[in-house]
């Protein structure tokens, strides 16, 4: 039994179930934590949850703060902010907020989850652990090639690279230990941090809860595909199966779309008898239990996905893409298909529908695969393992600031950009060179 400890978890949102994988992970994470730490939580409150604000929070939490989150502008004349912080985490009121608490009462360590967080971190009387879901720099070039932009647009891409990898290296830089949610991310970070304090805590599901059906109903869809459409990566998979999948298919199949705002996302795609965008679902588990193939064709973004551990675990037969395999660490045609390319996802799909023994054998081994590494309860004791870990680590002193405000100066408008953007290729080209000269 790990020793009690006095945790303050810092999220971006409150921790709900059924709208992103990242809230599932901070509920499910903090109802296992709270059973043997005092865990208190500081939520931030955006105009979605103040509607929710009576939602079921993890049990056993020994404190709950939330702090509301009201339009704010940054002054970032240079545009070295990222938009998502630029958005949504340059309020200093809210890093006043978690200042206070910090000051208000005594924790043994201090978790934030997002690397946008790193803007908000204040100086810290106990160390801290920054997890991060998502890096954006690696996206980049993975989402230019999936969406096709015109080399016209190489400056807009390389600018949003160059901030996005400076606001995301000074971030974990900021933090006494990171948290990455797959060995790929972990990997990626260390290119440029070879010396970061680094631990892998992947993404989870309830092997409980989503299991296999014990009397499977008549299937109702051939290709099933589940996301959260407000991640940006879904939306574009969608159009990617609708498009350039389903018409190389053998045989007409259909394809059924779940999520969350997958109406106003890809609702457009529905054609009747073919495809059909359902939207959210009270329990995903009928859909998934009914459906011959799941499929997660995703072409960018990094981290995890929860709905296609959700769809292992219930020893669903998975085509996805090498992107949407990372962190699993499994094999091709032993514990899901993994396919690239429209003709490609085409063809892994089609094999498992004409093959009903194939993608049996493939959905008992993926689910063998995450009962053996991927139950929220193993992760959590995973937790255990790091806050040991970072705590018995020596203090590392002051630390560098994470935020990138721009120079003291005048410019404003196009030349306050231009100045902006040469700040950030001389930061980026030393990161670089900081690379070349750790491989």
């Amino acid at each position: 039994m790990p020793r009690e400890l006095r945790l303050l978890w810092v999220t971006p949102n409150l921790p709900r179930r059924g709208v992103s994988a990242a809230r599932e992970r901070f509920w499910a994470l903090l109802a296992r934590l709270a059973t043997r730490h005092r865990v208190t939580l500081l939520a931030f409150v955006d105009p979605e949850d103040a509607g929710a604000a009576d939602a079921v929070l993890p049990p056993g939490l020994a404190a709950v703060h939330r702090i509301a989150k009201t339009p704010y502008a940054p002054d970032d004349p240079w545009a070295l902010l990222p938009q998502t912080v630029a958005g949504g985490f340059a309020d200093p009121a809210l890093r006043d907020a978690i200042a206070a608490r910090l000051a208000a009462d005594a924790f043994d360590l201090v978790q934030y989850e997002y690397s946008e967080m790193g803007n908000l971190m204040p100086p810290s009387p106990v160390p801290t652990i920054l997890t991060v879901h998502q890096i954006a720099f690696a996206q980049e070039g993975p989402l230019w090639r999936a969406l096709g932009r015109p080399p016209r647009f190489g400056a807009v891409l390389l600018h949003r690279y160059l901030r996005e990898l400076d606001f995301e290296l000074r971030a974990v830089a900021a933090a006494d230990h990171v948290i990455a949610m797959s060995p790929e991310d972990a990997a990626r970070l260390r290119r440029f941090r070879p010396g970061l304090a680094l631990s892998v805590s992947p993404v989870g599901v309830d092997c409980a809860e989503f299991r296999p059906s014990p009397v499977r109903g008549t299937p109702t869809t051939d290709l099933l595909f589940v996301g959260n459409f407000g991640h940006p990566p879904n939306a574009d998979a969608v159009r990617f199966l609708v498009r350039d999948v389903l018409p190389r298919m053998a045989r007409s199949v259909t394809l059924r779309v779940l999520g969350r705002d997958a109406e106003r996302a890809v609702g457009g795609l529905a054609q009747q008898g073919r495809v059909e965008v359902l939207g959210s679902v009270a329990d995903l588990r009928p859909h998934l239990a009914t459906a011959r193939v799941v499929v997660a064709p995703v072409r960018f973004g990094t981290g995890m996905r929860g709905k296609v551990l959700e769809a292992l675990a219930m020893a669903r037969p998975l085509v996805t893409t090498t992107i949407g395999a990372e962190g699993l660490g499994a094999e091709s045609w032993k514990h899901l298909a993994i396919a690239d390319g429209g003709a490609d996802v085409a063809g892994a799909a089609q094999r498992l529908l004409d093959d009903p023994a194939l993608a049996l054998r493939l959905g008992n081994a993926g689910r063998q695969l995450v009962q053996e590494r991927f139950d929220w309860d193993a992760v959590a004791a995973g937790h255990d393992a790091i806050y040991e870990r970072v705590l018995a680590q020596p203090p590392r002193g002051a630390r560098p600031d994470a935020g990138t405000a721009a120079p003291i100066g005048s410019l404003r408008g196009w030349a306050a950009i231009g100045a902006g953007f040469g700040l950030l290729a001389a930061r980026g080209v030393a990161w670089h060179l900081r690379r070349l000269r750790a491989a």
